[in-house]
């Protein structure tokens, strides 16, 4: 259930509704969840999970009876974990969706567990981030973030070469790690592999969402550029234009011992 509490703690989330329900049928249609969920601990009996998006991972890491407690403030993201509840109750897990950020945590959202994936903030403040969520886990949490050597801007920005999305590519654990500075550093690193892949209906779709992406208008030289790059490296199919990147994310592990 969504509380009532405090109207101060529901803020605004950075993604439209649009941008979000992408991204979450980007996350389900590459293997992302299947490589990453091998590295983190489970069944979790209690999580607290920061930035839950769409919940495709605690949803298969929680215990059955178990307790969710999802902190997403994106409303199309809400509506996703809602739609979770039926398969949830059947396995008689408690899921809580707190519709709020980080910055705004009730004070009872503590766990034994905590999950942070993809959560912009361990890429950008992760030292703020760390201590904000440092007294409200009591066994182990975990941090999934980007570690490919390219552009962590958004899902597909790896198809493209990097004349063309102009995107810092130094990989986001590494910035994550040097903010933390020597007195949070976690106590393992471990990095997977994964492919992200989306198929647009056609390939004017596809170009669409890159000139959309990198604020492109149409017709300007480097819109054509890109557009001319999704021609020629889309991958074509039956059911429209794939397109596709390598990606690598390194999960940073903290245990209570």
């Amino acid at each position: 259930m969504i509380p009532s509490g405090n109207p101060a703690q529901v803020q605004p989330a950075g993604w439209s509704d649009a941008q979000a329900r992408f991204y979450a049928e980007t996350i389900a249609s590459s293997d992302y969840v299947e490589r990453v969920v091998s590295l983190l601990p489970g069944p979790w009996p209690d999580v607290l999970d920061v930035g839950a998006g769409s919940g495709a991972l605690v949803s298969r890491l929680v215990a059955d009876g178990g307790r969710w407690l999802a902190v997403e403030p994106q409303p199309a993201m809400q509506d996703l974990l809602e739609r979770l509840r039926p398969a949830l109750a059947m396995r008689h897990v408690d899921l809580q969706v707190q519709p709020c950020t980080w910055q705004n945590l009730p004070p009872a959202s503590r766990a034994a567990g905590l999950l942070a994936a993809n959560v912009g903030a361990t890429h950008h403040q992760a030292a703020p981030f760390f201590d904000a969520v440092a007294a409200r886990w009591t066994l182990s949490m975990r941090w999934v973030v980007s570690a490919q050597a390219g552009p962590s801007t958004f899902c597909l920005a790896g198809f493209l070469p990097a004349a063309l999305h102009g995107a810092d590519t130094q990989p986001a654990f590494e910035r994550a790690l040097e903010q933390l500075g020597t007195t949070r550093q976690p106590d393992q690193v471990r990095f997977v592999d994964w492919h992200c892949r989306f198929t647009f209906a056609d390939e004017s779709s596809a170009q669409a969402h890159f000139l959309d992406r990198l604020g492109l208008l149409p017709g300007t030289l480097q819109a054509d550029e890109v557009c001319g790059y999704v021609h020629r490296h889309a991958r074509h199919t039956t059911s429209g234009c794939e397109i596709g990147c390598d990606k690598r994310s390194a999960v940073l592990a903290w245990d209570r011992r």
